[in-house]
């Protein structure tokens, strides 16, 4: 249980630092929270916080490889102005035009997204312009959903598929 729930942890963090958001991701626990410790520190003074957080080894390493596993997918996140939907998806470019993109995913899904004069688009690590995405090409996005319409944010365009 603990790997599946460090895997979503990374899964959500990955798609929000990809938005650029800065918004957190929650996740509940279904064990309860042991207390907290009451031992003094040596000189007698209170316990502080202030120490520096351990992570585990090769964490950023597992972000990275569930990232390249990351199909689609959507969730909610709360932000200063409330809770927002994302949707992320990597696949090829079917169809692009100034107002939308497509994209299919390996096997049979494929989502249409609005764009707009605020969607970012790099290829590789240089901004570029949504013009300069082609069908053809593997991207990776992420998306804000708002009813039905799901309007693109960011863009990561990798090129033609090999």
């Amino acid at each position: 249980m603990m790997k599946r729930t460090k895997t979503m942890v990374a899964a959500g963090g990955v798609a929000l630092a990809l938005a650029g958001t800065g918004a957190g991701v929650a996740v509940a626990q279904t064990s309860p929270t042991p207390a907290p410790s009451t031992n003094a520190a040596p000189n007698g003074a209170a316990p502080s916080n202030n120490a520096p957080k351990a992570h585990a080894p090769g964490a950023k390493k597992h972000a990275k490889g569930l990232l390249g596993k990351v199909e689609h997918g959507e969730f909610t996140t709360h932000t200063k102005t409330g809770d927002k939907v994302l949707d992320v998806q990597r696949g090829t470019v079917t169809a692009v035009n100034d107002t939308s993109i497509t994209v299919q995913s390996t096997g049979t899904f494929s989502a249409v997204y609005t764009l707009s004069p605020t969607t970012k688009v790099h290829k590789g690590k240089t901004a570029a312009r949504v013009g300069d995405i082609a069908a053809g090409d593997r991207v990776q996005l992420i998306a804000v959903k708002s009813d039905k319409t799901a309007t693109a944010q960011h863009i990561r365009d990798a090129g033609p598929a090999k």
